[in-house]
């Protein structure tokens, strides 16, 4: 009986030594497996399209035993990693858009989840820096893009810090539908204000980009990504047409872009008040206080854009009573008018009782006129002839 106990506990012995050798190879595996989870695929390469601020990743893909290979990315700008990069993938390319100019770190590691992990977690120092071209602080800053009326992009920026007087940039613009890079070729600058703009009425992208770059290798090229082009809507101000007031409220109306909606205004009162009328609403009804001047400005904008210059100021007057008005034309004209019926009255009076004195030397001479017009006229008894009598006296008869 101790013979056979022994021999059980010599089988049982060896059933157990099997079972850990079992588990130290499904453990191995495990760290295996585990490894390659977090090791990078072999051959990894990069190149930079700055025209369409383009980062283009390839790798090779790595042999795991038992793994439904999936390979996790990400993008690390500035130090941070940026979860809306992470991104899990079958293929061994990748291709993420990035903003050129900032620093620029990448990874790729491979995964058997179908589910990538917290991209923050990631071993930093295995992370590929991404080399850029041209010297830091070179490249063009502080851009500001505005598209206004959803038809034209218009671009101010200022060269780098640290580029030489006399830079010269040159302007890509870039969105999914394109193949490529686009460059705006209406370039001016005015001192150290670069401005391009180009014709933009594309409303269905989600993603622009603009790239800048310099006239030489050494300026740094700039990449800015848009993710929502409809921030960089600005409107033309609204036109006020109509302001009229009724009693204490006035009543304005104006202008509205052409075929576009979820539009926000506001009308600004004697530079203080704020109204906001109804979305899409092109007129509104204020009250006022009345017997007072008010000035009247109206802006607008898209839902997710900015706000559009005030519009030209309006300015309503107070009201003033016709009855005052009138009295001051009226009595200065009635007054004038009595003077006038007055001095004709008293001169025809004055006629009646005090007639006037003919004058004698108008009489006369009036007469004397008349006679010497009219000289009288002597006429003879008969039609005879008649002849001069001459009578000459004797000479010698003089005493």
């Amino acid at each position: 009986p101790f013979v056979q106990n022994d021999q059980k506990c010599r089988k049982g012995r060896s059933g157990d030594s099997m079972a850990a050798r079992e588990l130290l190879l499904v453990a191995f595996a495990g760290a295996v497996i585990r490894g390659a989870l977090f090791a990078r695929p072999p051959n990894v390469t990069y190149f930079i399209n700055t025209e369409t601020c383009h980062l283009q990743v390839t790798w090779e893909r790595s042999e795991v035993p038992n793994c439904t290979q999936m390979y996790e990315v990400a993008v690390r700008i500035n130090g941070t990693w940026d979860n809306n990069s992470k991104r899990c993938l079958r293929n061994t390319s990748w291709d993420p858009t990035v903003p050129l100019g900032k620093e620029i770190d990448f990874q790729v590691k491979t995964s058997c989840h179908k589910v990538c992990g917290d991209a923050s977690g990631w071993n930093d120092d295995e992370a590929f820096h991404v080399v850029q071209n041209g010297a830091a602080g070179t490249g063009a800053r502080d851009l500001n893009c505005t598209w206004w009326n959803r038809s034209y992009m218009d671009c101010l920026w200022q060269p780098g810090e640290k580029a030489s007087p006399g830079t010269s940039y040159k302007l890509f613009y870039w969105h999914g539908d394109l193949k490529k890079g686009h460059q705006c070729r209406n370039l001016t600058s005015d001192g150290s204000v670069f401005r391009c703009g180009f014709e933009w009425k594309v409303h269905h992208v989600s993603l622009i980009t603009i790239s800048i770059q310099g006239d030489s290798e050494n300026i740094q090229p700039t990449c800015w990504l848009f993710n929502s082009i409809n921030s960089l809507v600005k409107f033309d101000p609204p036109v006020i047409t109509n302001l009229s007031k009724k009693g204490s409220e006035v009543f304005l109306q104006w202008t509205q872009p052409v075929n576009l909606y979820n539009l926000d205004y506001q009308v600004e009162v004697d530079s203080s008040q704020i109204v906001t009328p109804s979305k899409d609403s092109a007129s509104a009804k204020i009250t006022v206080e009345p017997n007072k001047q008010h000035t009247f400005r109206v802006r607008v904008k898209s839902e997710k854009g900015q706000w559009s210059d005030w519009s030209k100021e309006m300015v309503l007057d107070h009201e003033t009573s016709i009855l005052p008005i009138l009295l001051l034309t009226l009595i200065p004209f009635c007054v004038a008018l009595l003077l006038v019926i007055l001095l004709i009255y008293l001169k025809r009076i004055k006629l009646l009782i005090l007639p006037k004195i003919p004058d004698p030397e108008l009489i006369l001479n009036h007469m004397f006129e008349e006679h010497n017009e009219n000289p009288p006229i002597c006429e003879t008894a008969n039609d005879e002839d008649t002849h001069l009598l001459m009578i000459v006296e004797p000479a010698g008869n003089e005493k």
